[in-house]
């Protein structure tokens, strides 16, 4: 081998060095972690340490969204009609969000009885 070879070599086996040990960072920034930032400095600082590095690996790879509720509310603009309001309440009702004690009295609101 000659000398270019044995340096592209060398800055290749860098590389991926560089991107093994920067793994865990580059999992938070593609997963839109929102402790990214944080996750990045414990890697870069303590991922030497093999229990730094898996614990950044593990933080990046736990579960990033907390639990929202998939009800929509039932406040709605002044625009929206009564028909409107009704169809997206027995949407709710049809998928078990809402109760049919629910159901009846928000549509008792809506129909202003």
């Amino acid at each position: 081998m000659t000398a270019s070879t044995d340096t592209i070599a060398s800055i290749i086996s860098l590389g991926v060095c560089a991107i093994l040990y920067l793994l865990p960072a580059i999992n938070a920034k593609s997963r839109k972690h929102p402790s990214a930032g944080a996750i990045f400095l414990l890697n870069l600082f303590l991922g030497w340490t093999i229990l730094g590095w898996l614990a950044a690996l593990i933080w990046s790879a736990a579960a990033t969204s907390t639990r929202v509720s998939s009800a929509q509310p039932i406040v709605s603009t002044e625009s929206e009609d009564k028909y409107q309001k009704l169809e997206r309440l027995g949407g709710l009702k049809g998928k078990g969000l809402i109760t049919e004690a629910e159901y009846e009295s928000e549509k008792k609101k809506i129909l202003g009885s």
